[in-house]
């Protein structure tokens, strides 16, 4: 048992289709299962879900974890199915989901329109749309004509992806699916 809200997690990653434990690896780096958590940008409970996201997703009390966990795992689904449209290849669209998740959208199409016009692969996560989202805090590159979203420093959200992964493996390893 990784939370007390093991269950809840295992019926929302069935819906979706996802292994329940990489799931919990994203509430565990969100929050570390603890309820009560908001962040400095305003982000609530344990999926952390921004309060426009929720609205977005027509979700209920965030405060609720049953509510948060269904709004994380909508939001999750709506991210998965944006990105089937460029990265057919389900591993490689995982980082780029996980990496939207943290940082948003805008700024991992960026990454990835910097990929392509830089002669990377621009479906392909690792030496490639994950490079130019480090770069995105060099004027170089947040400022190309490409770039809609502007300056960021992702060098969080490119440890946020690879953590989750990590930590979903060791999951693997030593908890039942």
């Amino acid at each position: 048992r990784l939370s007390p809200y093991d269950e809840q997690i295992k019926k929302g990653a069935k819906e979706i289709g996802w292994d329940w434990r990489l799931v919990a690896s994203i509430v565990y780096q969100e929050s570390n299962f603890n309820t009560h958590v908001e962040s400095w940008a305003g982000a609530i409970g344990l999926m952390q879900v921004m309060p426009e996201t929720g609205e977005f997703l027509h979700a209920g009390d965030l405060h609720d974890p049953n509510q948060n966990i269904k709004a994380g795992i909508r939001f999750l689904k709506f991210l998965d199915d944006h990105w089937a449209k460029t990265v057919s290849d389900p591993e490689e669209r995982l980082k780029f989901v996980l990496a939207s998740y943290n940082v948003g959208v805008s700024h991992v199409i960026d990454a990835q329109k910097l990929a392509r016009k830089n002669g990377r692969n621009a479906s392909k996560w690792n030496d490639s749309v994950e490079y130019f989202l480090l770069q995105k805090s060099n004027p170089k590159y947040y400022r190309d004509a490409v770039v809609a979203a502007g300056y960021c420093r992702c060098d969080g959200p490119v440890r946020y992806v690879k953590e989750i992964l990590d930590r979903f493996e060791e999951y693997k390893v030593h908890i039942d699916a």
